[in-house]
């Protein structure tokens, strides 16, 4: 039962998505994330539809939310590598500024 949830979840949150219903896209998923809340497609699926939105602060925070869940789950499970990707894809690099040196 649980995966026909997220698999119809994740279905209308793409189709909201690429109709530019964003606000549907993050319900669809987050319903979703009811059932199955460490399931990584449909946290996928809320990253986008937060960078479609372009609602970067709340990417940054679903992102947060998914490490939190990942850390609780038996001592902490590592991002599948296809979030982790598309992470690096969605949200912005920090601006280089010569003479500054990070650690």
């Amino acid at each position: 039962m649980t995966s026909a949830i997220v698999d119809v979840a994740y279905e209308l949150s793409n189709r909201c998505r690429e109709s530019g219903d964003h606000t549907g896209a993050l319900w669809a998923a987050n319903q979703g994330l009811l059932a199955a809340e460490e399931n990584e497609m449909l946290h996928r699926a809320v990253f986008l539809a937060h960078h479609a939105a372009g609602d970067i602060p709340a990417l940054r925070e679903a992102a947060a939310r998914l490490a939190q869940i990942n850390d609780q789950l038996g001592g902490g499970v590592d991002m599948e590598a296809e979030t982790a990707a598309l992470l690096r894809r969605l949200l912005p690099r920090p601006a280089h500024r010569p003479g500054v040196r990070t650690a």
